[in-house]
């Protein structure tokens, strides 16, 4: 028999409301022992309680949903760690989706989580879906807190949390400039994408710097997927360049494939500088230079505008993290000769 209030309270010869502000720990006026025969029958009994007919007089579910494109990129994946470490610690349930970076699967789990009363959705949204304005109008004009994780466009006015991508790519191409590289190569993400937009003007921004126009063909788009990191990279090691950077971890280490398959060696023939540092960067045979996002700030800050609206406080729109640049053995330096 499933135990319910119901069923302690006849146990117990008390109402059921009275049962309730017992196990909520709420002051009532019983004996000691009255109360403490409502615990000890409530742990006989495997008493739980009934979240769900909670959430219909507190309209509150205690549940948020987080969608994001691909679990098995560890961004993704350790990002969905933290949140779900920090929501917990706040008495909250998370309900983790994974789209494939599919626009269908994205639409199609959005309606599940609103069909399951969530309180809160964290979204990364899907590569495609950043060009459907139907579907971003729809994710603004939501009844729940919505907050944007990593992947933004300018019409989505919901908050966001990102680290600065701009910023990011200047400190990359910066850091390979200053060890003797002027034939510089970038492989984009999709550039459907405002990181992946933010991140080509960081790194042509840079370079215009120091007086370079790079060619069009030292620019390749890929869409932040290791296959398209070595496809791609097979390409550039066409080009006349000493050094690339790529736009994120997982397309790095497609660059790392290409450079094998292709007997050439990082980074005596092709410096690299990626962009997450994924814990596998420091990993390699040759450790990846990389921008560092900061998974444990996003998900904190991301937490923190969630929590604070559900709870009437004010909070900030939209949170741009610093970014910072993890230095390892990458990138060679040469001489003006070498460039020549």
């Amino acid at each position: 028999m499933r135990a319910t209030l119901k069923l302690l309270a006849e146990k117990t010869n008390l109402s059921v409301g009275a049962v309730s502000l017992i196990l909520n720990n709420k002051d009532i006026r019983v004996s000691p022992e009255k109360r403490e025969l409502v615990l000890r029958l409530a742990r006989e009994y495997n008493y739980r309680p009934n979240s769900l007919a909670k959430g219909l007089v507190t309209k509150r579910s205690k549940t948020v949903g987080l969608i994001l494109p691909d679990i098995t990129n560890y961004f993704f994946a350790e990002t969905a760690k933290y949140i779900e470490a920090e929501l917990s610690r706040q008495g909250y349930s998370v309900i983790l989706c994974n789209t494939l970076d599919r626009a269908e699967e994205e639409q199609k789990y959005i309606d599940l989580l609103l069909s399951r009363g969530i309180d809160a959705l964290l979204i990364c949204v899907a590569t495609e879906s950043l060009l459907d304005q139907t579907f971003l109008e729809r994710l603004t004009k939501l009844d729940i807190t919505c907050v944007a994780i990593d992947r933004w466009t300018e019409t989505m006015t919901m908050p966001h949390v990102a680290v600065d991508n701009r910023e990011g790519a200047k400190l990359a191409v910066r850091h390979l400039l200053d060890h003797g590289h002027r034939r510089i190569a970038c492989l984009t993400g999709p550039l459907t994408a405002l990181s992946a937009r933010d991140r080509l003007l960081g790194y042509e921004e840079a370079l215009r710097e120091v007086g370079i126009t790079p060619p069009v063909e030292w620019i390749q788009e890929g869409d932040y997927q290791f296959e398209s990191g070595y496809q791609q990279g097979l390409k550039l090691l066409q080009e006349d360049i000493t050094a690339v950077f790529v736009c994120n971890d997982m397309m790095a280490y497609g660059v790392y494939k290409a450079v094998r398959e292709s007997h050439k060696k990082i980074p005596d023939d092709l410096s690299v500088v990626g962009f997450d540092d994924l814990l596998f960067s420091q990993t390699l045979d040759v450790p990846l230079t990389s921008l560092k996002q900061s998974t444990l700030d996003i998900a904190t800050r991301a937490c923190a505008i969630v929590l604070n609206e559900l709870n009437g406080n004010d909070h900030a729109q939209h949170v741009i993290l610093p970014p910072s640049l993890s230095i390892r053995q990458s990138v060679k330096t040469i001489r003006t000769h070498d460039e020549s």
